[in-house]
């Protein structure tokens, strides 16, 4: 069966347009799919019961399934999703007031290999569909009721979205129906075709990118990928990306103690994003002494002496302070401890018992 989750009303039309009678009716089902979450065709009650089992022996409503939910003292809440051939991600709501940020995965893994993310430890996996993106944005809206006023939407979670540009692609066109571009943002590790492709979108949502050093040597060491995009070519690029008025660059660097925090390591950093409309997040590390050993969080005055530095230099800074800790809410963490869980049950198995994996 086609799944209708993970596509535009558009293309909602055009799947159903032969099983619809009137053009009004595929509105309808789009309506049902993306502006009110619909988890069964039983659901779209002002649609003929006829239509309503054709609907259902042609076509999917197709979402992840929730595994495991843990809900944090500040409110967000961390959800490990099963998807149809038994892989899990994760997914990550961060209520503030009525606002919302839903924190999504565009794959299973990551094979870019940041030596300071647990998901890039865990290695690679595979593409995540478009229903499988957009369905974790349907999943936690649900979860959260009716409360919430405003979503705002970051590709922050597991795996790197422009290694998956093509389903990618789709999701957004999906998610861009109830959720402004403005209010979406992808981030990236430096994928120079990714951006590029980005930048050709004729809607495009926010330019987030992983920078974590100012200098190719440093930013080498803890992002392999930088080999392949190195730090002049994705400067240039960043450089000759479109921007609509108002709207700036986010440059994520993640401050890891000892290695990338000192005030003249801000400087540099400045120099290199001068010229560029942009804002600059400093993100402490979140420690993990299982997948991230030997990296430490700086001291929070030094956090606050590099974004003082950044700040005296004319540029925005904001520091993300950490949301979920208790939970294990960044990215691959939750994961990460149930494969630690799963590995450590398995070696005590007898030698002749099958696996549980």
């Amino acid at each position: 069966m086609k799944p209708l989750t993970g596509r535009s009303a558009s293309a909602i039309s055009e799947l159903v347009r032969d099983v619809v009678d009137r053009p009004f009716r595929a509105r309808q089902v789009a309506l049902w799919v993306l502006q009110r979450n619909a988890r069964s065709f039983d659901e779209m009650t002002d649609l003929p019961k006829a239509l309503r089992r054709e609907l259902a022996r042609r076509f999917s409503l197709h979402e992840p399934e929730m595994a495991e939910v843990v809900a944090s003292l500040d409110g967000s809440r961390k959800y490990l999703l099963r998807l149809a051939d038994g892989t899990t991600v994760e997914a990550v709501s961060m209520p503030e007031g009525q606002k919302v940020t839903l924190c999504l995965s565009s794959q299973s893994g990551c094979a870019v290999g940041c030596t300071f993310c647990v998901t890039g430890a865990l290695g690679a996996g595979r593409n995540l569909t478009p229903e499988e993106i957009v369905g974790q944005y349907r999943l936690m809206v649900r979860d959260l009721g009716g409360d919430v006023e405003r979503v705002n939407i970051v590709f922050m979670g597991m795996g790197e979205p422009l290694l998956n540009t093509t389903h990618l692609g789709t999701a957004l066109e999906a998610l861009m129906e109830t959720v402004s571009p403005k209010r979406i943002t992808v981030s990236t590790a430096g994928i120079l075709p990714g951006i590029r492709w980005l930048a050709g979108l004729p809607r495009r949502p926010l330019l987030a990118v992983s920078l974590n050093a100012p200098d190719q040597e440093r930013r080498e060491a803890i992002m392999p990928i930088t080999r392949r995009y190195p730090l002049p070519d994705l400067m240039a690029a960043l450089r000759a990306f479109p921007l609509e008025r108002g709207r700036r660059i986010t440059f994520e660097y993640v401050l890891i103690r000892g290695l990338n925090d000192a005030p003249e390591d801000a400087g540099a950093l400045a120099r290199l994003l001068r010229g560029i409309p942009s804002k600059v997040n400093v993100i402490p590390l979140n420690e993990d002494p299982d997948h991230l050993p030997g990296l430490r969080r700086p001291d929070d005055g030094t956090i606050d002496r590099f974004a003082a530095r950044i700040r005296d230099e004319g540029l925005t800074v904001t520091v993300r302070r950490s949301r979920g800790s208790d939970v294990a809410a960044a990215c691959g963490q939750l994961k990460g401890r149930q494969a630690s869980r799963s590995a450590t049950a398995d070696h005590c198995l007898p030698a002749a018992s099958p696996s549980r994996r």
